[in-house]
């Protein structure tokens, strides 16, 4: 199947309706302009995509959850610009973060008029399609626990830049909450709103989560030997950054000397010469710790397909077998 057309024909479905819930032109047109600034960017919409592709694999319909696929990005979106503002990025998509455009002030607000927007277009969703009441409270139970998740894991991030060393179990916890919780509430919301049975509700979160597990490996991954234009933000930014990415703890711990040496050296040095990140980038490389995360990576999407064995036979279904592999398939 050609999955690249078939999530640009659902973005441009979910465009359309965070069109509805964020107009490009309101008042005060600067809260306008920083809300919409890295919706505007670009991305793969992923995660509405997801829920809307959830919705069919139990035997609703696309339009079934399109105000909760658009609500999903509002919210994945209000996370990165506070992301940005935290981690002090300056670029995104490949565009200048929002705080660095607007200030802190203006990007903390735009995040929290995003998060806002969030529940009321779930709110619309439940009502347009006369849910039932327990559905409702799943629904909202869902987006809600994620939402916390998404904290706690950045909240981990946060805290793992402090410390000498982090173990992976550590970082599967971390990663878990800050990634893979969305992309469970994705895959749940989605199955919920197309009226999906209990069992296959529950097999759906499961994949969701698993699949953004490999989604931030993935990530890990491209922060070291991917293409800085596909990627959307400078090619070791998680070094300078003091990130401690699976890469990085993996080569601390199985990397010589000489190496482990090169890779602290520019480690959370924000003035890192261009010459000592490429020194740890090569040390990375050659640690085999690249090759080992994207091995799990695969790991976790073949753990998230095993997932799906209770669905139906459908055309969702296996759209959701190739956004799994392409989650890691991304091209470096």
């Amino acid at each position: 199947m050609d999955l690249l057309r078939y999530l640009e024909e659902s973005a441009r479905l979910v465009e359309r309706e965070i069109d509805r819930w964020v107009p490009p032109k309101f008042k005060p047109e600067i809260l306008a302009k920083a809300t919409r600034h890295l919706i505007d960017a670009g991305g793969k919409r992923l995660r509405p995509c997801i829920a809307l592709t959830a919705c069919e694999a139990v035997g609703g319909r696309q339009e079934d959850a399109i105000e909760t696929a658009a609500a999903l990005e509002l919210l994945h979106n209000f996370t990165l610009i506070h992301d940005d503002i935290m981690d002090r990025d300056e670029f995104r998509r490949n565009v200048k973060t929002v705080h660095m455009l607007w200030g802190e002030p203006v990007a903390i607000i735009a995040g929290d008029a995003l998060f806002a927007k969030v529940f009321e277009a779930v709110a619309a969703n439940a009502r347009r399609l006369k849910l039932e009441s327990d559905r409702i409270v799943e629904l909202f139970d869902a987006i809600s626990r994620a939402s916390f998740e998404i904290c706690r894991g950045q909240a981990f991030d946060m805290v793992f830049e402090g410390r000498k060393s982090v173990s992976e179990d550590e970082y599967m916890s971390m990663v878990s909450r800050k990634t893979g919780a969305l992309t469970e509430a994705s895959a749940k919301v989605g199955a919920l709103l197309g009226r999906g049975e209990p069992k296959q509700v529950e097999a759906l979160a499961s994949y969701g989560r698993l699949i953004g597990i490999a989604f931030q490996m993935q990530d890990d991954v491209l922060g070291v030997v991917g293409n800085q234009k596909k990627f959307g933000k400078p090619i070791g930014s998680d070094i300078r950054e003091g990130k401690r990415t699976l890469v990085i703890i993996k080569a601390l711990s199985t990397a010589p000397k000489e190496d482990r040496t090169a890779i602290l050296h520019a480690l959370g040095k924000r003035d890192a010469s261009k010459r000592d990140i490429e020194a740890a980038i090569g040390a990375l490389k050659r640690s085999g710790a690249v090759d080992y995360v994207a091995e799990s990576a695969r790991k976790f999407v073949s753990d998230a397909k095993s997932k799906l064995t209770l669905l139906p036979k459908s055309k969702a279904k296996e759209t959701l077998f190739a956004l799994a592999d392409f989650v890691v398939e991304r091209e470096f």
